[in-house]
């Protein structure tokens, strides 16, 4: 005897998952750039890059900065994208990601390795920020005021949402 279950979509709670989502990548940052090599101490390399961009102590680093690893899995030898895979950098307190952030655009150690660091964004904001693209480009080659941010973008104080 086979049951049938019908699914209901609950709208409440995915929206408090993409909630927990957003607030949870808020504490992240994206880095692009740094090379792969075997055996790397990811969170030790990136301690010693953030002494360059702010200036605080490696100590009070290593209590800010929570985890660090790659995202994705490891290209084969066999593959042709040898581009490094992006890293995720998860702080203990926003006032160091946020200095982190603000100075990563003029380090020079950023500049000398070819890292960009950027906001981490929850899968569904990607998505729709990837939707919402052409429109902002648009509104900003016509002199509209614009912003794009958690899953929506703002045009002339229109709020737009992808379909």
């Amino acid at each position: 005897m086979s049951i049938l279950i019908k699914v209901i979509p609950n709208t409440s709670l995915r929206i408090s998952c993409e909630d927990h989502a957003r607030y949870k990548s808020q504490w992240n940052l994206r880095v692009t750039g740094l090379p792969e090599k075997d055996d790397e101490n990811l969170r030790e390399s990136m301690i010693e890059i953030l002494t360059r961009i702010i200036p605080v102590s490696v100590d009070q680093l290593r209590e800010t900065v929570d985890t660090v690893h790659r995202l994705g899995k490891k290209a084969g030898a066999a593959s042709a994208n040898n581009r490094p895979r992006a890293l995720i950098i998860q702080f203990g307190m926003r006032t160091m990601l946020d200095e982190v952030w603000r100075k990563s655009k003029d380090a020079n150690v950023c500049k000398e390795k070819h890292l960009s660091f950027k906001e981490d964004f929850s899968k569904e904001d990607r998505i729709v920020q990837a939707k919402l693209w052409p429109l902002v480009q648009e509104a900003r080659r016509r002199d509209k005021h614009e912003y794009l941010k958690e899953g929506f973008a703002l045009i002339d104080n229109r709020r737009l949402v992808p379909d």
